[in-house]
């Protein structure tokens, strides 16, 4: 169930962390009654001073950055979303974070989940890891994976390099540091 709701979102405050914002941002929303309901919308700063602080967290921890190898997003299509929300009771959709290839880089899969937060098709699941059987049958749910594109887009990049020549404090990031 979805409700219009206008509400205030999460903007950010002057180092890019998400603060409460009185614009009101106009989304549909899942209606839950709970105020800590995910996937809150977020103003442009909010974005911006998000993507900022992991820049800056990935340059403070080397490490850190090693493991990403290069890889800081992953695209998913349209309709590879829409195969996992159209699942009966699919309320939600849970990302972990994923390794499909030899050559280690992270990526991402994707589940549903139900209005309570379980995994969509978790009988499936359940019959599967007691089992051992993994062929598929009818009543598997829809999980998806996509792979990492090149990064950081020029567009992106270029809207952070304007950010940043304005002095703005949700570009500190040194990205030539990040992606060299």
């Amino acid at each position: 169930m979805s409700d219009q709701m206008s509400l205030a979102g999460y903007g950010c405050n002057s180092q890019g962390h998400l603060n409460p914002t009185p614009e009101q941002l106009d989304y549909n929303m899942p209606f839950t009654g709970d105020p800590q309901t995910y996937g809150m919308p977020v103003t442009v700063a909010a974005y911006f001073g998000m993507l900022n602080n992991f820049y800056l967290l990935l340059m403070k921890y080397p490490e850190l950055l090693a493991a990403f190898q290069g890889n800081f997003f992953v695209d998913f299509s349209k309709a590879s979303l829409l195969r996992i929300l159209s699942q009966e009771g699919c309320e939600y959709v849970r990302f972990h974070y994923a390794v499909p290839e030899a050559n280690e880089k992270i990526t991402l899969v994707a589940e549903g989940l139900d209005a309570n937060q379980g995994q969509v098709g978790y009988p499936a699941l359940l019959d599967k890891a007691t089992t051992g059987n993994m062929l598929p049958t009818t009543g598997d749910p829809k999980i998806e994976e996509r792979g990492n594109g090149k990064y950081p887009p020029p567009p992106f990049r270029q809207l952070f390099d304007l950010l940043k020549a304005q002095g703005s404090p949700l570009a500190t990031a040194d990205l030539d540091l990040v992606f060299p």
